[in-house]
């Protein structure tokens, strides 16, 4: 019988991260929170409320545990979602659509790193296009939260 993953919100970037293999954790207020690099459980220890305010969502549900929204209308595109780049607004805050914190539309180059990962071995992580050497699967870009030694791993 196969383990059923435990899934939770990384409450600064978004990303739904395994409680089996987060790669960061920090306590707050009784209550552990996951973190899929250290740069974000960082950022989460130094303003915790920042990352746990309640959102309006656009169907006007609160959420908790990822940035707070800022404007829903994309009047200058300073920021985008990585994940739907069609999203972009002039303020930092969280996705309408997926809920991950929106990035700039040009990134330090020391924050964020482009790296190429299997779609079916999530252990085969290359810093270039190619293909996978277990299953020959071609490689997809995948960008880290930050320039985390861990990652590189």
């Amino acid at each position: 019988m196969a383990e059923q993953k435990t899934m939770e919100r990384d409450p600064v970037c978004g990303m739904e991260v395994d409680a089996a293999s987060a790669r960061a954790r920090a306590e707050h207020g009784g209550r552990t929170y996951l973190f899929c690099c250290a740069g974000c459980a960082r950022k989460f220890e130094a303003a915790p409320q920042q990352y746990l305010k309640p959102r309006p969502t656009p169907s006007g549900a609160m959420v908790t545990g990822i940035s707070p929204a800022a404007s829903l209308s994309p009047p200058v595109a300073d920021y985008v979602c990585p994940m739907d780049p069609e999203v972009r607004q002039s303020e930092p805050g969280a996705c309408p659509k997926c809920g991950m914190a929106l990035e700039p539309m040009i990134p330090d180059a020391a924050s964020v790193k482009t790296e190429y990962v299997c779609p079916m071995h999530s252990e085969i992580v290359r810093p270039e296009p190619g293909s996978c050497p277990i299953c020959g699967m071609a490689l997809e870009e995948s960008r880290a939260c930050e320039n985390d030694a861990a990652l590189l791993d």
